[in-house]
This record gives structure tokens, C-alpha cells and sequence, in this order.
């Protein structure tokens, strides 16, 4: 028979045993996993480090997959901290002809700029082949561009003044204007004014104006105390980004973050989010020729349109004395807002593009004019051959009320595109597939990020 002291010792060694088998099991598990994560690390190290050498790479997980069939998988590369570098997507896409090409294509993931490109192997039947000197040659084309891409038709314009500046390809001479169709928080409206000469952006201006004509431009009361903002005065800090534009040329390369600071221009620390939009839409009116007379009659069209239903003469009280339109449409956001199938709203359009959806026009049909600067603004890009117009997927036809946006590549308008290329020579198709596969990663990550563009 078991003593007390016996059965005391023999409870001790069980439960000595049991925690020794948990501790084997959980160790066995962990040493397992651990080796499955490193078998997968190694298997996303021989299939990235081509187009984007990280530490390591986490697969993302996300609903907005699933309205991307030809996408395969979405990977954040991490460095050695785990702070995230970029993205790599693996997606198969079709060319021109239908056929199947698979790749990878890496973006940074500050600027969602083109950091890498890579065909993956594509046994299929139906597969499109890129040779590896024209891919080679498409790879030189794409890095460093930001996403979305589109063609460019028309070489960049550049004399001996201006050739160790950098440019954006396409720019037109004379002057060109944006302002956002809505009011901030304090009732400014921002605006962005350029000029370019020789293709080159010449003078920058950033200001904005309150939509009680009473009052002062925001630079104006900056100055005067009236305004004020965190660092040196808003007027001070609005020069000083139009003069890192005047130098870089191209609002990209301001770096600016998601929260919409910049960390590379001196005494900056203000949001610099509308000058980049609007200095964007002044470049991408530029391209087209649409100057600042023809923007402002376009504005005027819309203001109309919104006090079609008002008395007699109640736009003009809108009307400044320079010209100035100090009205804020955030109530009919169906004038300037892009939707998708769904009915959810992707994105704004620029006033150019507002105006031709709002009048039932499509930008693809060209039109003869007295004088150009009447013209409709992608009548005038197709004529000085901005665009190629056969990229243009064009929606022909149109109830104003469709609010339809005919000028796209890709379902993206173009004036969302960030960067032009002109193909490969002898490889028309192929680059133009390899631009699909990019923009339709700019497409999943606008979903993925929630991008208001």
C-alpha cells in the first residue's frame, strides 16, 4: 500500500511530466511555425528581392481583393525595424490581343512610386511574352514614375536655358489656373496660378480667398495677424513652397506625406494638400492647352448651371471685381465628383473635365474654333497630341445628368494621371500591358488606403 509520502512524490513527478510534455508540444509548435515562417520568408525572398530587397514581406489581407480577380497577392515589404518600405503585387493582366501576362510590380510605399518590374514565369497557353531587352527597356521607361501612368505622344520641349532643369513632359507656354470648388474650414477657397515659358513653369502663385468678398486673401491677413497658423506666417510658408516648385518643377517630387505635410521644404509645416492638387491640375491643364481664360469661362458655366433655378443675375453676386469666383459648390458635389458603378464617389474632377461632363460632351470629339483659347480643352490636347487618343477608352455620347467622365485610360480620367511615357519603340503592346498591370495596382490601392483623389 502507497504511503503519504509516496503518493505526495508520485503527484509530483506527474505534474513535473505533464508540464514537460506542454512544454515539448509548445516548443515543437513554435519551432515548427517558426521554421514554416522562415520556409515562406525564403520563398518571398527568391521571388521579390528582384523588384523590391526587403528584410522581410507580409502578405495583406484585404475585402477590396476580391474586386481584383487578376490581382494574386499583395505583399508590404518590411525592413529590418518592421517598418514598411513598399508593395509588391503579383497579378496577371490581359494584353491588347486577350492574352495573359504575369508579373510583379513594386511600388514605394511613401510615394507609391515605381521602384521595380519583373515578369513571373507564365506556362500558360494563352500567355503574352515580353522579350527581355524590350522589358529591359520598359523597366528603364517606369522607374521612379508615380502611379497612375498614361502615353505621352509629344517629346518634352526643352532649350539650352532650361536643359540641366528638371520639367513635366508636355507643358504648353501661357497662363493657367485652378481653384477648388469648395470652401475650408475658416471659408477659404485655395488657388493655385502658373505660368509656363519654353515648357518650363516660369511663376508660381498660392493664395485663396474667402467667400465673403469683404474680406482679405489669406496671405493678406497671414501677414496682418488676422490668419494664423502653427511655424512662420501662411504668406512666408506659401512663398517658399512656389519656390521649391519653381525648382523641382514637378509637385511630386515635394514629397508630400499622408497627412499632407512635407518634410523637404524649409519653414513649411502647413498642409500643402490643395497647392499639390491644384498645381497638378494647372500642369494637367497645361498639357491640354486650357489657359486661364477659358478655366474661368468654364467656371462661370458651371456657376450658371447651379443658379439656373435662382432670379436673374444672382451669379454675379459671386463675382469679384478681379474675376474671381467666390463660390463654393460643397452642396452640389454631383458637379465635380466622380462615381463608380455603385454609386460611391472615387474621386474629383477638375474644372476642364467638370464642364464637358456637365454639358453632355465627349472630350474624344474635336471641335473647330476661331480662337483656340475658346476651344474644349481635350479638343486642344488631341490637336497638339498630349494624349494618345486611341488610349483614351472612350464613352461616347452622354445625358448631362450621367455625369459621365469620357476621357480615361484604364476607367481612371486622366486627369488623375501622374506621370507620361512614350512606349517602347517595336513595343507597342508590350509596354502598353505593362502600364495596365501598374495602373491597375494604383487602382487596388486607392480602394485599399481609401485615396480621395
Amino acid at each position: 500500500m502507497m504511503t503519504h509520502a509516496q503518493l505526495k512524490r508520485f503527484i509530483a513527478e506527474a505534474i513535473i511530466l505533464l508540464i514537460l510534455g506542454a512544454v515539448f508540444v509548445v516548443g515543437g509548435y513554435f519551432i515548427s511555425q517558426d521554421n514554416a515562417d522562415r520556409r515562406m520568408q525564403n520563398e518571398y525572398h527568391s521571388r521579390f528581392d528582384t523588384v523590391l530587397n526587403s528584410y522581410a514581406y507580409e502578405k495583406i489581407k484585404s475585402k477590396a481583393l476580391s474586386d481584383f480577380p487578376e490581382i494574386k497577392g499583395v505583399y508590404l515589404g518590411l525592413n529590418a525595424t518592421g517598418a514598411p518600405e513598399g508593395y509588391v503585387v503579383d497579378l496577371v493582366v490581359k494584353s491588347p490581343e486577350g492574352r495573359d501576362l504575369s508579373m510583379l510590380v513594386a511600388l514605394d510605399y511613401e510615394s507609391t512610386r515605381i521602384v521595380g518590374l519583373a515578369l513571373n514565369p507564365n506556362d500558360s497557353s494563352n500567355a503574352f511574352e515580353i522579350s527581355d531587352s524590350d522589358m529591359s527597356l520598359i523597366n528603364e521607361k517606369l522607374a521612379g514614375r508615380q502611379i497612375p501612368v498614361a502615353f505621352l505622344t509629344e517629346d518634352n520641349r526643352e532649350d539650352d536655358e532650361n536643359a540641366d532643369k528638371p520639367v513635366v513632359s508636355g507643358l504648353k507656354d501661357g497662363v493657367y489656373y485652378a481653384q477648388r470648388l469648395f470652401d475650408d474650414r475658416n471659408r477659404y477657397i485655395d488657388y493655385v496660378e502658373m505660368e509656363v515659358e519654353n515648357g518650363v513653369i516660369k511663376k508660381v502663385k498660392w493664395d485663396a480667398f474667402s467667400t465673403d468678398k469683404t474680406n482679405q486673401d489669406r496671405s493678406e491677413a497671414s501677414l496682418k495677424g488676422a490668419y494664423v497658423i502653427s511655424g512662420l506666417d501662411w504668406a512666408t510658408q506659401s512663398y517658399n513652397l512656389c519656390h521649391a516648385l519653381l525648382e523641382c518643377q514637378d509637385p511630386d517630387r515635394l514629397a508630400m506625406k499622408s497627412d499632407g505635410t512635407t518634410d523637404i521644404v524649409s519653414g513649411v509645416t502647413c498642409d500643402i494638400r490643395p497647392f499639390v492638387e491644384l498645381a497638378k491640375e494647372c500642369i494637367s491643364n497645361s498639357r491640354a492647352g486650357y489657359n486661364k481664360t477659358s478655366y474661368m469661362r468654364g467656371l462661370n458655366v458651371i456657376l450658371n448651371e447651379v443658379m439656373k433655378d435662382e432670379e436673374e443675375g444672382e451669379a454675379e453676386k459671386y463675382i469679384r471685381d478681379d474675376g474671381n469666383i467666390v463660390f463654393s459648390f460643397e452642396k452640389t458635389p454631383e458637379i465635380y465628383t466622380i462615381y463608380n458603378d455603385d454609386e460611391e464617389a472615387v474621386g474629383f474632377m477638375g474644372v476642364r473635365q467638370a464642364v464637358a461632363a456637365l454639358m453632355g460632351v465627349t472630350l474624344a470629339d474635336d471641335t473647330d474654333s476661331q480662337d483656340s483659347g475658346d476651344q474644349d480643352a481635350d479638343a486642344q490636347s488631341r490637336n497638339t497630341g498630349d494624349y494618345d487618343s486611341g488610349e483614351d477608352g472612350i464613352i461616347i455620347g452622354g445625358n448631362a445628368d450621367d455625369r459621365v467622365f469620357s476621357d480615361s485610360l484604364d476607367d481612371l480620367p486622366m486627369s488623375e494621371m501622374q506621370s507620361f511615357i512614350t512606349p517602347v519603340e517595336g513595343a507597342y503592346e508590350q509596354t502598353r500591358t505593362v502600364i495596365k498591370a501598374c495602373n491597375t495596382c494604383y487602382k487596388f490601392l486607392k480602394e485599399y488606403l481609401n485615396w480621395k483623389v
